[in-house]
């Protein structure tokens, strides 16, 4: 009982500080980009860049977590990850569902996708599928954005973009970028059975995505179509209501050399 009562008393003070971290955020929008196939093989959808509204808050949150992971200092929502008995890409093979990137993304709707709130969520499986019994504290963000969203906190920094344009570049030279995408640390275990507990912040984008998510969604089903015609069996897709922007991990100690 004075275990669960510690960790209780824990999980409710890390709640008070990720609040008031997005005390003056306001409602904001997400504008897809590009699928792109990340390292070690997961195929993702990525954002413009975190709009000011949400890369305030992940700055508030820096001093007391620490450095991020580099994969969440770049918006992204995880479609799928290689299956684990999939065999390492040919060249051709990357430069095939490149080409299927390149075409899908050109149909992905053109409104950007409301965030109204985030949320904490900790988790046993990191996909954030129901499966892993994730247990999830909403948090929304302050009224003034309008019915969707709005555009309060919407601006993307150039900073923002520019991170962006420098993780989707790497896939220009395809030969350089093979071994990258070859890399073996998240197949779909990893987010799953195998994958370490943890807790972090995300926006689910069922939640709070309305009508412009049912519209990406459309175009991300037509996109799972076409890879797995072309790549039968290479990739595990995730369950779409587990889908998600994370924002950072929320189980990193702040760093001594954090700048």
């Amino acid at each position: 009982v004075r275990v669960a009562l510690i960790i209780a008393s824990t999980t409710a003070c890390m709640l008070d500080g990720i609040r008031a971290a997005c005390g003056d955020a306001r409602p904001c929008q997400l504008r897809p980009l590009q699928l792109f196939l990340a390292w070690n093989g997961v195929l993702v959808l990525v954002y413009e860049g975190f709009p000011d509204s949400l890369a305030g808050i992940k700055g508030r949150l820096a001093p007391r977590y620490g450095r991020e992971n580099f994969g969440s200092r770049w918006p992204k929502t995880t479609l799928a990850a290689t299956s684990d008995t999939a065999p390492e890409l040919a060249l051709p093979e990357l430069e095939r569902i490149r080409t299927l990137c390149v075409a899908h993304s050109a149909g992905l709707p053109s409104e950007p996708v409301p965030v109204k709130g985030v949320e904490v969520v900790e988790y046993k499986w990191r996909s954030l599928e129901a499966e892993g019994a994730p247990q999830r504290a909403a948090i929304p963000l302050p009224g003034g954005g309008g019915a969707n969203g709005g555009s309060s906190g919407s601006s993307v920094g150039e900073e923002e973009r520019e991170r962006v344009r420098s993780v989707l570049s790497e896939w220009d030279d395809t030969a350089a970028y093979l071994p990258l995408a070859n890399k073996v640390g998240s197949r779909i275990s990893s987010y799953r059975h195998a994958s370490p507990a943890g807790a972090t912040l995300v926006t689910f984008l069922a939640t709070s995505g309305g009508d412009q998510w049912a519209s990406v969604l459309r175009q991300l089903r037509a996109f799972r179509e076409s890879v797995d015609g072309a790549f039968p069996g290479r990739f595990a897709w995730l369950a779409e209501e587990s889908l998600h922007c994370t924002l950072r991990a929320l189980d990193t100690p702040a760093s001594p050399d954090y700048d």
